[in-house]
């Protein structure tokens, strides 16, 4: 009896102490971080200078951006886009031209850049007298140059200067619809045939998928070469490299027209409000990495399809969207075009770790913005950014349910941590 009684109390005395052990656990938790995943930030190592990020405006018929939608695009405020670029249409319609005078205003009124693409020359100056199709006759080269000429005297004189003309819209696609074709041969003839467009830079040759074998014929011929400023082009079915000739000869390379729309326009394809928001933003998500890809390429500007349109950055009224409300797919481009500014340069960033992060960084006097994508469904936890003097550092997030939320970052020993969350893009601003 007396050795069950000794027993009882052995047992008694260890569930205590262990109830105990356990109290104390609870509440004095180890907190264990992950390993950190470090991003060298190196500003000494330079790229590309950032000319901007921008969008287009209608094309066709008299709708043109309102004041309203113009604030929201290229302010900087909440609930701002920051667009740089603004592109527009150089019409074959002398009539035409007016209509877009407002929304150039607008836009140069928040400083944006304006480009100015024709779909086709006159229809009196090419090969079979119509706006569709064939070719700007050798002969017309130069009353081609007098038009375009005219036309930015004309917007100078109503008040709303362009920065950039191109000569032609995708020129190596044959559309059913405004267009004009062109080789290169045809377009370093126009170059280098009498009479000159001043006034404005020269962007060409706006080829559909970034032809490289049309861009660099024009860039080798050192006559045509000296005749135009930006290498252009769009990046439909390919065309997201890099363009070392272009680089040689100190052009800008800009991507002048991308879009997605998840098929929505084509014939007998479901709506867009039929699809998930799920669904959206990874189309959204793809859309920021090819942003993310131009940068790495040392492409200076890129600039999107329509800024108003269900599908795009700010709603149109249509497929469920709220006539000029800002949307997802506009905060996210946002996450490139509110932070690095023009004027920012790119600068190195190295990690060693295999990580499917997508990162840049950008610097301008003493700010640096580090742009983060992260395409994938698992979290980055513990994320830090070394090699700069960081005082403080803001984070901006955007995910399929949030959109630019805020945070404050801790720095340590001018170290910024944070967490990246999946299918996210995160900037990061950070002030020396």
């Amino acid at each position: 009896m007396q050795n069950l009684f000794k027993s009882f109390f052995y047992l008694f005395t260890l569930i205590v102490i262990c109830s105990a052990c356990e109290k104390a656990v609870d509440t004095n938790p180890v907190v264990v971080k992950p390993t950190p995943f470090n991003i060298n930030i190196n500003p000494q190592t330079t790229y590309q200078t950032i000319t901007g990020f921008g969008a287009a405006n209608r094309m066709w018929g008299t709708q043109s951006l309102k004041p309203t939608e113009a604030t929201k695009a290229f302010g900087i405020d909440e609930n701002q886009l920051g667009l740089s670029i603004f592109r527009v249409r150089l019409s074959s319609n002398k009539n035409e031209w007016p209509i877009i005078v407002e929304a150039v205003k607008e836009a140069k009124r928040y400083g944006a850049k304006v480009l100015a693409c024709p779909w086709s020359p006159p229809a009196a100056l090419k090969s079979n007298k119509s706006d569709i199709g064939g070719r700007l006759l050798p002969e017309n080269y130069k009353a081609f140059k007098d038009y375009i000429n005219e036309f930015i005297v004309f917007m100078t004189q109503n008040g709303a200067p362009v920065d950039v003309v191109s000569i032609q819209n995708e020129p190596d696609w044959k559309a059913s619809y405004e267009s004009c074709d062109w080789t290169a041969d045809d377009m370093i003839n126009f170059l280098k045939a009498p009479g000159e467009i001043v006034g404005a830079k020269l962007a060409a040759p706006e080829s559909l998928n970034f032809n490289q074998n049309m861009t660099n014929a024009l860039l080798s011929n050192e006559e045509a070469s000296q005749k135009f400023d930006i290498v252009a082009g769009h990046i439909y079915g390919g065309g997201l490299a890099k363009f070392p000739l272009a680089e040689q000869k100190k052009k800008e390379i800009w991507m002048t027209e991308f879009l997605l729309n998840l098929d929505t326009g084509n014939t007998g394809a479901a709506k867009w409000n039929t699809y998930s928001e799920t669904a959206k933003w990874a189309e959204s998500m793809k859309m920021l990495v090819s942003v993310h890809d131009a940068m790495t390429n040392n492409w200076n500007a890129y600039i999107w399809w329509y800024l108003q349109r269900y599908y795009s950055f700010i709603g149109d009224g249509e497929e469920g969207t709220i006539n000029g409300e800002v949307l997802k797919r506009g905060y996210g481009f946002s996450h490139y075009s509110k932070f690095v500014r023009p004027g920012f340069v790119r600068i190195g960033t190295d990690f060693s770790t295999n990580t499917y992060l997508k990162i840049t960084a950008y610097k301008k006097g003493t700010q640096t913005v580090v742009v983060i994508l992260n395409p994938e469904s698992n979290s980055v936890k513990n994320v830090q950014l070394n090699g700069l003097a960081a005082t403080t550092a803001i984070a901006y997030t955007t995910t399929e349910k949030e959109n630019l939320t805020k945070q404050n970052l801790t720095v340590t020993s001018s170290i910024v941590e944070l967490n990246v969350a999946p299918s996210s893009i995160t900037t990061v601003v950070i002030n020396n």
